[in-house]
């Protein structure tokens, strides 16, 4: 049988130690933003009318960030499947990924050339869709005020898209 020695071994065990640290570690981090992000939908949702002086999103975030939180996403392969993913507006693009620190998947590159409307017609509730000239992304909330806030912090993402950018025609 063949056998490793020692001084091979051990910087494999000190990194796969490393691993399960920085595995933890990202969980954690990962499970905080997470639950900040709930009970500040909590609370907010607890007064919630559709008021439009009473939104959950900042088009004027010093961090670019409009709204953010978990979203299902139904897959455009054949099976459609849902999958649970961390989105957020940012930059005038809608962006998710799966895990914190992964990199970000941009799902809408330019906001001005989508829409964005509820689905009713749909197996699922609380869903929405955002429609851009080559694709759409159908989308699911947890409850029907999150999926309003998604719709209006989108609807108005596009609006400041528009606002910062004066010209008035897009060319890729």
């Amino acid at each position: 049988l063949l056998q490793l020695h020692p001084d091979f071994l051990s910087p494999c065990f000190s990194q796969l130690d490393q691993l399960v640290i920085d595995s933890a570690v990202e969980k954690r981090e990962m499970e905080h933003k997470h639950a900040l992000i709930q009970q500040r939908s909590l609370s907010f949702f607890q007064d919630f009318s559709y008021d439009d002086s009473k939104v959950e999103f900042n088009v004027d975030a010093p961090n670019g960030v409009v709204m953010e939180g978990y979203l299902f996403k139904r897959a455009s392969n054949a099976f459609k499947t849902w999958n649970r993913r961390w989105f957020s507006i940012q930059n005038s693009q809608l962006v998710y990924q799966k895990k914190l620190k992964d990199v970000l998947t941009v799902v809408v590159e330019d906001l001005r050339l989508c829409t964005v409307k509820p689905c009713e017609d749909i197996e699922r509730r609380f869903c929405f869709e955002v429609v851009s000239p080559t694709k759409s992304c159908m989308l699911q909330a947890d409850s029907e005020k999150l999926r309003q806030a998604w719709i209006q912090a989108v609807q108005a993402s596009i609006a400041s898209a528009y606002r910062e950018s004066p010209d008035c025609y897009y060319i890729e």
